[in-house]
């Protein structure tokens, strides 16, 4: 028996030597956000620049109860393959959403099956205290109800037939491009992966294309994890205590397919994007972040451009100084992000950007959230406005739209609308509800959203839109390690329009899912 006590007492010691994922970034799916968010004691409210890592998010690997079965810690407590030592960390899952549902008011007498089969796997880990990685793909077969297969399909590639562009198959929100599945759904892999290196404790070095968000809020009006991810470096500088820069630089497409090559396969045309955010706080309670964008143009249908000296400026607001609002090859965007955590479980948030403030081209966004609400644990409240002129986000040359993959790089909804978002969600001992809905006033239905992607300058025939979004999902998180949860889901969705008139979708569906990762269908 005292032998089995050393071993223990060995093994204890060992694990507690082991090095762990601190320097792993933290999932962005929205329920983890919401937890580390306003997580612990400390009123730390960090830069508002996500992802964080896994020790600023106080995000702990699980612990290894070795007194239970290889098959039971597997499926509730870890990683499906977890090592560790004092020199390196490696995880490695399998990763699901699947789900099953129907249209329950729209032609429910022979109601088509919805469903999303998405399966994949991630690995990630670190070596010594300075070097992290993560990888992951997926493969997805997926039915959408008709309003979300309308837009996602407005939204697909454009090959030129000699007259004019001509949209084909579709792009799903963080998911990419797709080609047809069953004549009604679609099919469509993605990837997400990074390298990141810590060469000095106030110094990051970051390169893969993973996905980013700036803000507190459901939404950002500044940069969003909406869209598709881009391949990007990023430098994370502390330069004193509570003063932080960050600078992105990476590439990005448009889906447009140029129009003269010799390849098979025309590619698509090119911009890239660079962005400086810069963040200070006075008190650890309060942030301001100063934020600077600019999109810079590449390619055209029949032609190609060096990249911009300014591209290599690290140096935010002289992009927006020297060439103002945009020229022929850059746009140029400016915001500010504020957030103050007033009690260590509330916290109030906002962000305002513009593309051309003499013109009136703006977004704002209030919002709040709250923890521990009345006392209860782990009940968290938050409601949030948002607000985009008309063509906040577009540009004289379209090709240079704050956009990718022919999707937003902020807002969800792009240019002209007002929306408020109200989010409940309450978790005990793994169950978890969530209560959420979403009114928006569009000047365009979504898949009329054209204003975002064509030339400021043209004319567009608004069709406006309100809309009533309303969706409810009880869950259980079956393995916290990989936030595997099986859940449930209903949403109740009330739109009006003069083209369509009222229009009334109800969903239902049942599904199991690796919850680290977030899809934008609340629209």
């Amino acid at each position: 028996m005292s032998r089995w006590k050393t071993y223990i007492s060995f093994t204890f010691i060992i694990s507690s030597m082991a090095i762990g994922q601190e320097q792993v970034l933290a999932p962005l799916g929205s329920d983890l956000k919401d937890e580390y968010i306003l997580s612990g004691d400390e009123k730390n409210l960090g830069t508002g620049f996500f992802p964080v890592t896994n020790k600023e998010a106080n995000r702990t690997i699980p612990e290894q109860e070795l007194s239970r079965s290889w098959f039971y810690r597997k499926l509730f407590q870890e990683h499906f393959l977890q090592k560790n030592n004092s020199k390196f960390f490696l995880a490695v899952d399998p990763l699901l959403n699947i789900s099953g549902g129907s249209e329950q008011l729209q032609n429910s007498t022979n109601p088509e099956l919805l469903f999303r089969n998405t399966r994949g796997a991630q690995a990630f880990g670190q070596l010594g205290e300075k070097f992290s990685f993560y990888t992951a793909f997926f493969e997805n077969q997926a039915r959408f109800v008709d309003f979300r297969t309308t837009y996602f399909e407005s939204r697909g590639e454009q090959r030129h037939n000699g007259l004019e562009y001509v949209v084909s198959n579709a792009t799903i929100p963080n998911g990419g491009r797709t080609k047809p599945f069953k004549t009604t759904g679609f099919d469509y892999a993605s990837s997400m992966s990074y390298l990141r290196f810590q060469p000095l404790t106030n110094l990051n070095i970051h390169f893969g294309n993973d996905p980013s968000f700036i803000g507190w809020g459901h939404r950002s009006m500044l940069l969003s994890d909406n869209s598709f991810n881009f391949t990007h470096l990023k430098i994370d500088w502390e330069i004193l205590p509570g003063l932080k820069y960050t600078i992105i630089r990476g590439k990005q497409l448009n889906l447009l397919r140029k129009r003269y090559t010799d390849l098979v396969e025309p590619p698509f045309e090119r911009k890239g994007i660079g962005i400086h955010y810069l963040s200070y706080s006075p008190v650890k309670s309060l942030t301001i972040g100063l934020f600077e964008s600019t999109v810079y143009l590449r390619d055209e249908a029949e032609s190609s451009y060096a990249v911009s000296p300014y591209f290599y400026n690290p140096l935010i607001g002289v992009n927006s100084s020297v060439i103002g609002s945009e020229n022929k090859k850059t746009r140029n965007f400016l915001g500010v992000n504020i957030g103050w955590r007033f009690h260590s479980n509330h916290m109030v948030y906002s962000q305002f950007i513009s593309g051309d403030l003499g013109n009136s081209e703006y977004g704002l966004q209030f919002g709040y959230r709250g923890n521990h609400l009345f006392s209860i644990e782990n009940l968290q409240f938050q409601v949030e406005y948002n607000q985009a002129s008309d063509r906040l986000y577009s540009a004289r040359n379209r090709r240079m739209s704050y956009t990718h993959f022919n999707l937003p790089l902020a807002h969800t909804l792009g240019n002209g609308f007002e929306e408020i978002i109200i989010r409940t969600g309450y978790e005990w001992k793994g169950i978890t509800l969530n209560l959420n809905h979403v009114y928006y006033s569009s000047n365009e239905m979504m898949q009329f959203k054209s204003a975002l992607f064509d030339s400021k300058n043209d004319f567009v025939q608004n069709t406006p839109e309100t809309v009533n979004y309303t969706s409810v999902e009880l869950g259980y998180v079956v393995n916290k390690a990989t936030m595997l949860t099986v859940f449930t889901n209903a949403v109740y969705r009330q739109s009006s329009s003069e083209l369509n008139g009222n229009v009334n979708h109800g969903l239902i569906f049942l599904g199991i899912k690796s919850n680290l990762f977030n899809n934008y269908m609340d629209f």
